[in-house]
């Protein structure tokens, strides 16, 4: 699946989509693009297991993705959604498993990469912070 890698304007615009970069700056989301990386997922890959450690947060441009707890389909991700991003930012090994089940595009945070500028901008902390609270609620 080869695709046009996005340029640093489109990954701005694409972080602005996604719940977790939604109320940041753009100034904020200049950074966050520039640190990511175009990645692609075949159908059927596994790009995490459960139990293993996780470096990054994932953020799907394009495709769909299934969450797996145990062997078993607990939801499905798509365009505009993140996956990884508890794991990546706590340092624990993953609760579940991750696979592709189409094509997948995506951008890749590294985890060390999103803590630098995490601990230099307060503000894009505390967007973080409250989408992650979000998250708790809702799940």
């Amino acid at each position: 699946m080869e695709q046009k890698k996005l340029a640093a304007i489109e990954k701005v615009i694409f972080l602005k989509s996604v719940d977790i970069f939604s109320h940041a700056t753009i100034e904020a989301l200049g950074r966050v693009a520039a640190l990511t990386e175009d990645v692609h997922f075949e159908p059927r890959s596994t790009i995490y297991r459960q139990g293993e450690p996780v470096d990054a947060i994932y953020l799907v441009l394009k495709g769909r993705v299934a969450i797996e707890e145990n062997g078993q389909v607990i939801r499905e991700l798509g365009e505009k959604q993140a996956f990884g991003t508890v794991p990546a930012l706590d340092r624990n090994p993953a609760i579940h498993t991750v696979k592709a089940i189409d094509p997948v595009y995506a951008l890749k945070l590294n985890a060390q990469d999103f803590d630098d500028i995490l601990s230099l901008d307060f503000e894009l902390v505390r967007v973080v912070f409250r989408v992650l609270c979000q998250i708790i609620r809702a799940g």
